[in-house]
């Protein structure tokens, strides 16, 4: 079998610039590159425009990881992650509803979890996937507080 990368367009200077795929499906599944909830002034974006913030950092083919800025709301954050990784997992020809496993890595995690736990909670529903929570001490993005990595699998 060969693995196919999922590049939304939104996403093209990402893998061209940073190179890696913000997804990859090999033998039935989809795994997610992490997701930090961007935007390109830090404001959050409209409903639907999670990718926004990557590719506006991106459009130049010269920004670097550390240019894109985390969304400053953690809840608008952590939605604008979610939204990123459905408009990456419907290029790949699923949906939320696919997910198997997410992991989620959190700086201050204590301080966020409720939180995060509302907005994961009105993306996410039965039957839920698999998930761990990792508490680390910062993300790649400045100001990101959550990321999520995920693997999904393709509807039959």
């Amino acid at each position: 079998m060969t693995a196919t990368r999922i590049i939304p367009p939104a996403l093209q200077g990402v893998y061209d610039s940073w190179h890696f795929a913000p997804a990859v499906i090999s033998r039935g599944l989809i795994f997610c590159s992490g997701i930090i909830g961007t935007s390109p002034d830090g404001a959050p974006p409209d409903l639907g425009a999670g990718l926004e913030g990557a590719r506006r950092t991106t459009e130049t083919g010269t920004a670097e990881i550390a240019a894109l800025q985390a969304v400053r709301d953690p809840e608008a954050q952590f939605a604008t992650a979610f939204e990123a990784l459905r408009a990456i997992l419907t290029e790949a020809g699923a949906d939320l509803s696919d997910l198997v496993e997410i992991t989620t890595y959190h700086v201050d995690m204590r301080t966020h979890m409720a939180a995060f736990t509302r907005v994961k909670d009105r993306y996410l529903s039965p039957p839920y996937p698999a998930w761990t929570a990792i508490g680390v001490a910062e993300l790649a993005v400045p100001g990101g507080l959550m990321e999520i990595r995920a693997v999904a699998e393709l509807p039959a």
